[in-house]
């Protein structure tokens, strides 16, 4: 066996080099032998890439193609030596959007092709379709908002969040329709790295958010996210009660006609250098001639305005205060022909004779109304004050100032203003 092996060894290697050319020898006849009995076989290419380029409608249109299978595979048929020579890259592969004329979801032809013309193989898969998502790019304005809730602002004051300005109102953006439409609000978020003390401009950058709140971060929308500023205004802020005076007959007494007012608060601002707000205790929104004020008056309130002092601003955006008076249901009035013969004048000049030409008045009494039925004419009295009148021969037409006589009679009053006819003489001086 020992032997054996040794010849068989001392064989090989005197005819190693017969024994290789008989092997490749026998390679090149079959595969000559192949080529001629079996010239042709199948195959496929896989990750072929496809395009898909719009039409003139669809870029006219802004339609663009926003979803499709991104790759194929082919089976191909030809000569063996070739065949097995092809890639992927040597195939291009697009979709024929010529049908497409409207968003949504459409089904399309996949044309296929050679990158070089050759006779030696050819394409034998026929009829590709492939699906395709179709977008219209739209373009829309968003109002721009403000996040002030990063900003930290000094205790005494406070941001007037509707008096903020914005360096723009709204912020164009770009892209697809569903996606533009998903966007709810764009925020400008401003920077500010210290405490806030007075009205500041700051810069920021825009951010986009949708319906849940939730931040949009796609670079498949276009807009101009930077370069913004806002203004933020900030105001001392404080809430006080409203006032209302009462101007009453002499021997009236203003306890006896109770009032509320609504609101009886309200909130105001002072611009964030203004102190003098701190040294307010009230607003005052007017005062009430009472001889203005009738019955009906009383039972349906009065309205005054609530008038700030410049640069002041109303922050419970209240303008009207309304009077309401108390107790008011057994309140009337009373017409009265009130006598002039008890009339007084005051202040006139020493040199010159005074004289009522009127002789009546009719008058109208607000009261309580048993108060005013227990009024007679007699309890009304009047009285024309000179003062300041120029004292001239002729009749003046005066004002007279009438008051209801007695302490009984506090709770009633005159209403309305009254004149008489003054006649005015110069007196005769006998000379001694």
């Amino acid at each position: 066996m020992k032997n054996f092996l040794k010849k068989a060894g001392a064989f090989f290697r005197r005819e190693l080099k017969t024994l290789i050319m008989s092997v490749v020898f026998s390679v090149i006849i079959w595969f000559a032998v192949s080529i001629q009995v079996f010239p042709n076989e199948t195959d496929h290419i896989d990750g072929i890439k496809v395009t898909a380029e719009p039409t003139v409608f669809m870029q006219q249109e802004h339609l663009t193609v926003t979803d499709f299978n991104k790759e194929i595979s082919i089976q191909i048929q030809g000569k063996r030596y070739v065949i097995g020579t092809l890639k992927a890259e040597d195939f291009i592969a697009s979709l024929d959007l010529s049908g497409i004329n409207s968003p949504g979801e459409h089904t399309v032809n996949v044309d296929v092709n050679k990158v070089q013309a050759s006779s030696d193989y050819e394409i034998i898969t026929g009829g590709l379709t492939a699906i395709v998502n179709i977008e219209r790019t739209v373009t829309k304005e968003i109002p721009l908002e403000v996040n002030t809730g990063n900003l930290v602002i000094d205790d005494a004051l406070k941001i007037q969040e509707e008096e903020i300005t914005l360096s723009a109102e709204t912020v164009k953006i770009s892209g697809e329709e569903s996606l533009v439409n998903s966007v709810a609000k764009a925020v400008i978020e401003p920077f500010s790295n210290g405490v806030l003390t007075e009205t500041t401009r700051l810069s920021g950058n825009v951010r986009l958010y949708d319906r849940n709140g939730a931040k949009i971060e796609n670079p498949a929308l276009e807009y101009a996210a930077d370069n913004y500023s806002v203004t933020i205004p900030l105001y001392r802020v404080k809430t006080l009660p409203l006032n209302v005076s009462l101007s009453c007959p002499s021997n009236f007494d203003s306890s006896s006609l109770k009032y509320t007012i609504y609101p009886k608060e309200i909130t105001i601002a002072a611009p964030a250098d203004d102190m003098s707000i701190e040294n307010l205790e009230r607003i005052d929104v007017g005062e009430i001639d009472l001889t203005d004020i009738t019955s009906r008056d009383l039972q349906g309130g009065i309205k005054l305005t609530i008038a700030l002092a410049e640069g002041y601003k109303n922050l419970s955006n209240i303008g009207i205060a309304q009077i309401n008076f108390e107790d008011t249901d057994s309140y009337g009035k009373r017409d009265f022909s009130v006598s002039t013969e008890n009339f007084t004048v005051l202040n006139g000049d020493p040199t010159f004779d005074y004289s009522l030409i009127t002789s009546q008045l009719d008058i109208t009494a607000v009261g309580p109304s048993d108060l005013l039925y227990r009024l007679s004419s007699d309890d009304i009295t009047g009285t024309v004050n000179l003062l300041g009148t120029p004292a001239e021969v002729g009749v003046k037409n005066l004002t007279v100032t009438l008051r209801i006589a007695g302490q009984s009679l506090t709770s009633a009053w005159i209403n309305g203003d009254y004149k008489v006819d003054v006649s005015i003489k110069k007196k005769n001086i006998e000379s001694d």
